[in-house]
């Protein structure tokens, strides 16, 4: 595991083109959540307005049913989008795959070709997506089932203890990790792929609860530094979003390298990585 941590590493400092996937798939999410925001806004005035019989426009006066016809359409549309950003993100797992192979094999990276290369797996990609979030459904359920059965003294114990929370985080990504880091591999190897060794699992699962680890510290000191900040502007906000994903992400794009490497070692198994010449940007 440490050889594989300091190729993906290498890889990671190396090949600044490996980060673009998983940054796009984040700003692709910020773009989504943005969508939601403003959705939410219409239908709240769509809903929540009535016209009178004099032809006027008057605010409702039943507000549940407004939030109930909100809910109607909020929730589909909700797993629709939690869906599309499963697929972002599956996507951008490939093809960081793709450029991680073209560098193993001492080609030079092409987004363009490694986008192409996984229109040909959208049906691979939109089925681990779906199972995904069936998983993660799973642990939902169950984690409101265990909501229930603590008393209450204990409820407000665990809300008001950050560090249990964080542990018990890492704890559900472990679980996840080690259900779904099999398939994820085999979807990197592509079909007629051999059977995920307990050791492949077992890494991948390391470097998914390492890289949810340092993503929630990320994501901790980034909302403590943004809440200093005053913005004027909406765009100054958008573009605020936009930076914290990326680096709120950059845990995930060292775990794509990790995975991807994972996925092709049996085909490059002695490629050494500190072998690989680096970019040369200035062409």
């Amino acid at each position: 595991m440490n050889k594989l941590w300091k190729r993906s590493f290498v890889l990671f400092r190396r090949h600044y083109l490996l980060w673009v996937p998983c940054s796009i798939a984040g700003i692709l999410m910020v773009a989504l959540g943005r969508l939601q925001k403003a959705e939410i806004h219409w239908l709240f005035k769509f809903f929540g307005t009535q016209r009178s019989v004099l032809g006027g426009v008057v605010p409702s006066t039943d507000l549940s049913h407004v939030q109930h016809q909100m809910m109607m359409v909020m929730i589909p549309q909700g797993v629709l989008k939690q869906l599309l950003e499963v697929c972002f993100f599956v996507a951008a797992l490939i093809i960081t795959k793709n450029l991680v192979k073209m560098i193993l094999e001492a080609q030079k990276p092409d987004m363009v070709a490694a986008v192409r290369d996984i229109v040909p797996e959208y049906r691979e990609i939109f089925l681990f997506s779906i199972k995904y979030m069936a998983v993660m459904a799973f642990f939902g359920g169950v984690l409101i089932l265990a909501s229930y059965v603590q008393t209450p003294e204990h409820s407000r114990d665990i809300a008001v203890t950050k560090v249990l929370l964080f542990v018990y985080g890492l704890v559900v990504e472990g679980c996840l990790a080690w259900l779904l880091v099999p398939s994820a591999i085999r979807l990197l190897r592509g079909p007629g792929s051999h059977t995920v060794s307990t050791r492949e699992r077992q890494t991948g699962t390391i470097f998914a609860v390492a890289a949810s680890a340092a993503t929630s510290v990320l994501g901790f000191l980034v909302g403590k530094a943004e809440s200093t900040l005053i913005l004027d502007n909406h765009w100054e906000s958008d573009a605020l979003a936009v930076a914290n994903s990326v680096i709120v992400n950059t845990p995930e794009i060292l775990l794509f390298i990790a995975l991807a490497l994972l996925a092709i070692q049996r085909l490059d198994e002695g490629t050494d990585i500190s072998a690989v010449p680096e970019m040369d940007w200035g062409r």
